[in-house]
């Protein structure tokens, strides 16, 4: 009799796993069952916004029902990622991550309202580069010069930044170390200011996103020296990479998707599938073009090993220079 009990209850067990395995195999292929939100951990208007929202519509059109975005600012991404950690781990609430959230915050900051490994990656949206530009009276018309002026001048050449521990901070840093040169970081709140001062000369440098750099070099109040990424863009041939004088020198920004830890693998890959098919089709890719972003496809599993090898780029020169945010 109570072998028989000990049967009984074994093969209950099993009965109750497969059921479950059945539900969660049923909620998967439902996926997604009501709204979904992305939520985009800083104003509304910037890139990472507009990024959001490719994705968004990505996810509308191929999944119903549809994605929305909603916006969730403050302390430099950290309450919106906050608020994606604590959700429902379903794939029905994602986070637009950027540098800050997921790589450059917890090297920069003593605390944290969130986990940044509490988190699945989904798919990377974007990377981008930085255009280094200096003010139209700059003596220096490529990176070389620059450099040699630099060196001729420690200390008194200055750049601005858009905040300290933002991308535009952390890439001259790299290349101040990289190049063996002393450049004074003037910090600003936010790029608008940063790029008002370089444009009245109140500093002479500044590494900047193509989406705001751009129309300043087009309209001739800024000349730009290098590009940060490992090449030349091909939307602009005649600009150098800073790799060019800078050997292995190499710095971009990037917008990903993440989910709440815990969230089933086949809706991650679905996910993935959704946007990637999306930002590749003709009618996508010239508007990321356009954007001045590159969307490289990655699996999950890549994006995790990209962001694991950015922490260790951006942690490490962190640490060593003794960086801290605002």
């Amino acid at each position: 009799m109570h072998e028989f009990s000990i049967d009984r209850r074994r093969f209950g067990l099993l009965g109750l796993a497969a059921g479950l395995a059945a539900t969660g195999a049923a909620a998967q292929d439902a996926w997604p069952s009501r709204t979904g939100r992305i939520v985009v951990p800083y104003p509304a208007g910037g890139a990472t916004d507009v990024m959001g929202r490719f994705a968004a519509e990505a996810l509308t059109q191929g999944a119903s029902p549809r994605f929305i975005v909603e916006n969730r600012p403050g302390a430099s991404g950290a309450l919106g990622s906050a608020e994606v950690e604590r959700a429902a781990p379903d794939g029905h609430t994602l986070l637009v991550a950027t540098p800050a959230t997921h790589v450059t915050n917890q090297y920069l900051r003593e605390k944290l309202l969130y986990d940044p490994d509490k988190f699945e990656p989904v798919v990377l949206l974007s990377r981008s580069p930085l255009l280094l530009l200096a003010t139209t009276s700059f003596p220096a018309t490529s990176v070389a010069e620059l450099i040699e002026i630099a060196k001729q001048k420690p200390g008194k050449l200055n750049y601005a930044s858009s905040g300290a521990g933002a991308t535009s901070h952390l890439a001259p840093e790299l290349f101040k170390k990289m190049a063996g040169v002393d450049i004074t970081h003037v910090p600003y709140r936010g790029a608008g200011p940063a790029m008002t001062d370089l444009l009245g000369g109140q500093v002479e440098l500044m590494f900047d996103n193509l989406q705001t750099a751009l129309p300043q070099v087009e309209s001739g109040k800024v000349k730009v020296l290098g590009v940060t990424s490992a090449d030349r863009l091909s939307s602009l041939p005649n600009v150098p990479a800073i790799a060019e004088t800078v050997k292995g020198y190499e710095a971009l920004s990037f917008l990903a998707l993440m989910a709440p830890r815990g969230t089933p693998a086949p809706i991650v890959d679905r996910i993935n599938a959704l946007v990637t098919a999306s930002f590749q089709t003709a009618e996508v890719k010239p508007k990321l073009a356009a954007l001045g972003v590159e969307f490289v496809p990655m699996t999950p599993r890549q994006l995790d090993g990209f962001i694991h090898a950015e922490r260790t780029k951006w942690g490490g020169l962190i640490r060593e220079r003794g960086l801290k945010a605002d």
